[in-house]
């Protein structure tokens, strides 16, 4: 029954709006913002650069498979010289070389460095680290960072990953075990930070996996030393170490998009993606005060405030405001009104952060109902929508219909699609769509 209903809402339904990000294609209707250059994995798995306001269609770089349109809010890598380890204010130690010119790199050129491990070096003996202040623009104390790397490995050998603290005890070290297939990662050290991220990788092309870990900064650190040395002794012969590339520090709970840094470091901004008033918008939206949308997207992850993450909303304004987020705690979706002050109503599944999801929510003059997930339907009341929006923004509201207003409910992620219709579909026909 579900999959019957799913096959007439998706198939030959009367949606009036319908945007497929799989495709990589941006609909006409939406004008799409970002004033600096922004990253983004491609259809091959490669880290490729977007130009000024070019929108960032991503894929998956294990599969590959398109994740639809790239939403983030601003941020800034903090290392210097994100591809030069060779180079100050990277400073290395022990018995190492380092080239400039690896192999093929993530970004599918010549531009990892090569780290080679004296034979015979002990455990631990040979490190590279740069150190970053808490200062104005740069570390802040109770602050979450995040921090990752791709590393490659030269000889199947286990690598350390570390974040120490200078002027409190305390490190965060994660370990890259290469002698084994695929490779793992494990926390090894976790004191001094808080609110410890679990280590992930992830595997990319050309023998490649990113590292990412992270956690808050304790009361009175004064620098922080983030580097990499070798976990076990090194043997007396063979080809040991590992190549790296794109070492990133940003504040937040999760990594972003990679934002290559040099002699300083470097920031991207904000992506706005919105369906403007006029025809762009009317041309659509016919249902007044009664309606429906749908969203597939992957979960948002929290950037530097930690709140929660938008999907899509109307004006963000009085009277005309519909939300669609994240909530920032328990992943939930929630619809709410102008400003978040009144919850309209919460879904009863949940959207782990980074998973794929989808939700659908409809509204009528007095009630509304969501479901994610394919769960149960919530339902609520609606209050203070009572004009019909004129603008529609994706992954962040905003108050002017031009930019986004709201930077610190950015969804950093990306959508798959959103659909729009202009009645109010049963409870059956959400759930089915979100199955």
């Amino acid at each position: 029954m579900i999959q019957n209903m799913f096959r007439k809402a998706m198939a030959s339904d009367d949606a009036t709006l319908s945007l497929d990000f799989t495709t990589g294609a941006l609909d006409s209707r939406l004008t799409f913002t970002r004033s600096t250059t922004g990253t983004y994995i491609n259809s091959s798995g490669y880290v490729t650069s977007a130009a000024i306001n070019a929108p960032r269609f991503d894929y998956d770089p294990t599969t590959p498979t398109a994740r639809g349109l790239l939403i983030e809010g601003a941020a800034s890598n903090l290392m210097f010289r994100s591809q030069a380890i060779n180079t100050s204010p990277w400073f290395n130690a022990g018995t190492m070389t380092i080239s400039e010119t690896g192999s093929s790199s993530p970004a599918n050129d010549a531009t990892s460095n090569v780290v080679t491990w004296t034979n015979g070096t002990g455990s631990g003996n040979a490190w590279l680290q740069q150190t970053v202040a808490v200062s104005a623009g740069s570390l802040v104390v109770g602050t979450a960072y995040t921090w990752s790397i791709w590393l490659k490995s030269r000889g199947g050998r286990r690598v350390n990953v570390f974040a120490v603290l200078q002027g409190v005890s305390g490190n965060r070290e994660v370990r890259v075990d290469f002698g084994v297939s695929p490779p793992t990662v494990t926390s090894t050290v976790a004191t001094g930070w808080t609110s410890i991220q679990t280590p992930t990788i992830v595997e990319y092309p050309n023998g490649w996996y990113k590292i990412t870990t992270g956690g808050t900064l304790p009361a009175s650190t004064t620098s922080v030393a983030f580097g990499l040395s070798n976990s076990d002794a090194v043997p007396a012969s063979g080809t040991n170490g590992f190549e790296a590339w794109g070492y990133q520090l940003e504040a937040g709970s999760g990594a972003s998009s990679y934002i290559p840094t040099g002699a300083s470091t470097g920031s991207r901004a904000v992506d706005t993606a919105i369906i403007a008033a006029g025809t762009a918008f009317s041309g659509w939206y016919t249902g007044g005060l009664n309606g429906t949308f749908y969203a597939d997207w992957y979960g948002g992850v929290a950037g530097a405030s930690g709140t929660q993450r938008s999907v899509l909303a109307t004006d963000d304004v009085t009277t005309k405001h519909l939300h669609l987020y994240q909530t920032a705690t328990t992943n939930t979706m929630t619809l709410a009104n102008f400003g978040g002050g009144s919850t309209l109503a919460t879904s009863n599944a949940i959207s782990p952060a980074g998973s794929r999801s989808k939700a659908a929510f409809s509204y009528a003059t007095s009630a509304m109902n969501i479901c994610l997930n394919g769960g149960t339907v919530a339902s609520g009341t609606v209050t203070g929508f009572t004009v019909a929006p004129t603008w529609l923004s994706l992954g962040a509201p905003s108050t002017n219909g031009t930019s986004i207003t709201g930077t610190t409910v950015v969804l950093n992620n990306s959508i798959r699609s959103i659909k729009y219709w202009p009645t109010v579909l049963s409870n059956a026909q959400l759930q089915a769509l979100t199955t």
